[in-house]
């Protein structure tokens, strides 16, 4: 009489444990494609967000090189990128989105249509400059929480300070305005 429920118990508990692995299988899968799914959204709100800042920031910067109002910025995608960015971005990097969206309304305000200032212009594009580096160090520690390395350099955009001055140095020897 034994041996049955010998039997019986082993079989059940070989099933409760394939039924156990089962649904533990399926709660760490659907886990992990959740945080993919969620990583992916954030990929694409940051890259989204720095495509646009790029494409506002040098507009802007073109504009006031060539002392005239700015025209063709594209104010929709730049608003539409700092939603995506607030749907996705944990606190560090919203900071840092905020901050890169304040300066970029600061220099919005400029007097694009008046003779350039040159100390003006060199302080704002370097707070860009350094808020979009903070901006891509936050990115990446909320895609990768490892990341303790600032990125010591900016990649794209508009070209740096020195070659600003370089071509201002060269507009006033040429009498002309030379575009970044």
């Amino acid at each position: 009489m034994a041996a049955p429920w010998e039997a019986l118990i082993s079989t059940a508990g070989g099933a409760a444990a394939t039924v156990l692995g089962i649904l533990v299988g399926t709660l760490v899968g659907r886990r992990s494609e959740e945080r993919k799914w969620i990583r992916d959204r954030k990929v694409a709100a940051y890259e989204r967000f720095l495509q646009s800042f790029t494409a506002v920031e040098m507009g802007m910067r073109d504009a006031y090189w060539e002392e005239r109002e700015p025209e063709g910025v594209d104010w929709e995608e730049w608003n539409a990128a700092l939603v995506s960015v607030s749907l996705v971005a944990d606190s560090g990097t919203g900071a840092r989105a905020l901050e890169l969206s304040l300066i970029i309304g600061e220099f919005s305000a400029f007097p694009f249509g008046e003779p350039k200032d040159m100390e003006l212009l060199r302080q704002i594009l370097q707070r860009l400059d350094a808020a979009q580096r903070q901006f891509v160090h936050a990115a990446r520690r909320s895609l990768h929480p490892a990341e303790k390395q600032p990125v010591p350099w900016r990649l794209g955009g508009p070209p740096p300070w020195s070659e600003l001055e370089l071509m201002h140095q060269r507009d006033n020897e040429l009498g002309r305005i030379i575009p970044g």
